[in-house]
């Protein structure tokens, strides 16, 4: 058996898929050791000769890709650049204009309470009235909502109403 340039794809072929013999693979590595191999099968070298020399781990075959970092395209290059410059800039707005008195912000700053004559200014004193209010306008809103609720449904009693009036006439 010579395995020759027309054939070795063929002994490659069936290597990979484990259906080659022990005299067929020791022919395959004395190939890679020759002067004839192709162009295209150099990538291969390396693999063979790791193979014949037992498959050592400490000396595993070198890869001949390109490191990760060159193979990521340029357009993620970009993009990643373009996103962390997004990031920074917001955090430099934010940090810039951020208050530096560390005050706390209220909504509710500044309002106001009269009770019995009485203008009460202190946002703590002011808030439960402020959350009660707010109860008071939701229970309003939800017997409005009700309320249309039934107006429509009134509506579309009338307009069937109407419609078998209509059919019967």
């Amino acid at each position: 058996m010579e395995i020759t340039n027309k054939n070795i794809e063929e002994y490659i072929q069936r290597f990979m898929e484990g259906e080659t013999t022990n005299a067929e693979e020791q022919a395959i590595y004395r190939f890679f050791h020759t002067e004839e191999v192709p162009e295209h099968l150099k990538p291969y070298t390396d693999m063979f000769a790791w193979y014949e020399e037992g498959m050592p781990e400490e000396t595993l075959p070198k890869s001949k890709t390109r490191p990760l970092w060159k193979r990521i395209p340029l357009e993620l290059w970009s993009m990643g650049i373009a996103a962390m410059l997004v990031i920074g800039i917001g955090l430099g707005i934010v940090l810039s204009f951020g208050d530096s008195t560390n005050e706390e912000w209220s909504c509710y700053e500044g309002s106001y309470v009269e009770v019995n004559g009485k203008r009460i200014t202190d946002v703590e004193a002011i808030m439960p009235i402020i959350l009660e209010t707010l109860a008071e306008a939701e229970e309003i809103e939800k017997g409005i909502e009700k309320r249309l609720a039934e107006a429509r449904h009134k509506e579309e009693e009338i307009e069937k109403r109407e419609e078998i009036t209509l059919k019967t006439d």
